[in-house]
């Protein structure tokens, strides 16, 4: 049992997937097909170790972002609680 957990998942997401997601192990299944995309993608010019850095500095960015708000909300909640017990 969880007792508390924070959730990172867009509710559009969550939305989305509940409406036609299908959970199933993905990971290795089409290997060659999606092989044969990363090789035509690199042939158009894409560098993936660039996409990679690209995505991981967005996504550490953004989970900062959501953090320092969580971190400022729960700074706020704290301080009317402290306000409302005086």
């Amino acid at each position: 049992m969880i007792l508390f957990q924070v959730n990172t998942m867009p509710d559009q997401a969550l939305h989305a997937f509940i409406d036609h997601g299908t959970v199933s192990r993905t990971v290795d299944a089409n290997v060659s097909e999606s092989e044969g995309v990363y090789s035509a993608l690199e042939k158009l010019g894409i560098d993936w170790d660039e996409v990679g850095k690209q995505l991981e500095l967005e996504g550490v960015d953004s989970f900062k972002k959501s953090f320092d708000s969580l971190l400022v909300s729960l700074q706020e909640k704290g301080n009317s609680l402290k306000t409302a017990s005086v």
